[in-house]
């Protein structure tokens, strides 16, 4: 089987700019390519930073998007997005029992688990996932038995060697690597966050990233003189079998001749 995974479209109200780019025009060429090139998939995961100010009109466009893309959408939140206004636009999206939005979902004889590492507050950007949320997930794990287990985060435990997204990593990755020890088959996690593509080992267990569909955080800062940078935007075509997990990133932007779809 194989899904798309797109990380931090950073929604704002529709027309608005944001870091060099239109996030709403950009999200919608993501969209229209995968819908051309990848009606196949079994599904579509967009990993958080789904508004990047928690605007309910934001949340609300992004709803109208969706209601015509030919793929099931499986949606997470990120630092820029606030629980409370995504859930007034989605009031029906799925939680568990103490109202995070993290959830698991079973096909092609694997399970896929969504967590929520979104801290809240103003001006809080680093995640957490507190002990409800790391008690949910070790149930999620024990539940999962041998079955393959794939796992989705915005937030990353480790340091990546940026600073800027190093301070704004994962909490308390000691508990959360404790949790783990609870999967018996985990076999991929894919997070958002840094807005860059990167594979990392940590511990054993793999993780990959991808960009931004709207902006980037750049490797070398100096280099380009501010905090964000335009490069390539991409979206993640995973193609899974028994003995094997493989990860595409296509910048379907950089196509010469081709548009969207063309």
């Amino acid at each position: 089987m194989k899904f798309i995974h797109l990380t931090d479209i950073h929604l704002t109200r529709p027309g608005a700019m944001l870091n060099g780019g239109d996030p709403a025009a950009n999200l919608s060429r993501v969209l229209a390519d995968v819908a051309a090139w990848h009606r196949d998939a079994a599904f579509c995961v967009i990993s958080g930073d789904l508004a990047d100010e928690g605007d309910p009109e934001a949340y609300g466009w992004l709803q109208e998007q969706l209601q015509a893309f030919p793929l099931p959408v499986f949606l997470m939140l990120g630092n820029h997005d606030v629980r409370e206004r995504f859930l007034e636009v989605f009031p029906e999206h799925p939680r568990d029992a103490n109202g995070f939005i993290q959830y698991s979902h079973a096909a092609g004889g694997a399970k896929f688990v969504f967590l929520d590492t979104l801290t809240g507050g103003p001006g809080v950007h680093d995640g957490e996932l507190c002990a409800d949320r790391l008690a949910w997930l070790e149930a999620e794990l024990e539940q999962a038995g041998d079955a393959p287990v794939f796992l989705f985060m915005h937030h990353p435990p480790f340091d990546i060697g940026l600073p800027y997204v190093d301070d704004i990593k994962l909490r308390g990755p000691e508990a959360f690597y404790a949790a783990l020890q609870k999967g018996r088959n985990i076999r991929h996690i894919f997070y958002g966050h840094i807005h860059r593509i990167t594979y990392v080992n940590w511990r054993g267990y793999p993780f990959t990233s991808l960009p931004s569909t709207n902006h980037q955080i750049p490797l070398v800062p100096e280099r380009v003189g501010t905090d964000y940078s335009v490069e390539p935007l991409a979206y993640s075509v995973v193609q899974l079998s028994e003995d094997q997990v493989t990860v595409h990133f296509d910048a379907y932007l950089d196509r010469p001749g081709q548009t969207a779809g063309g």
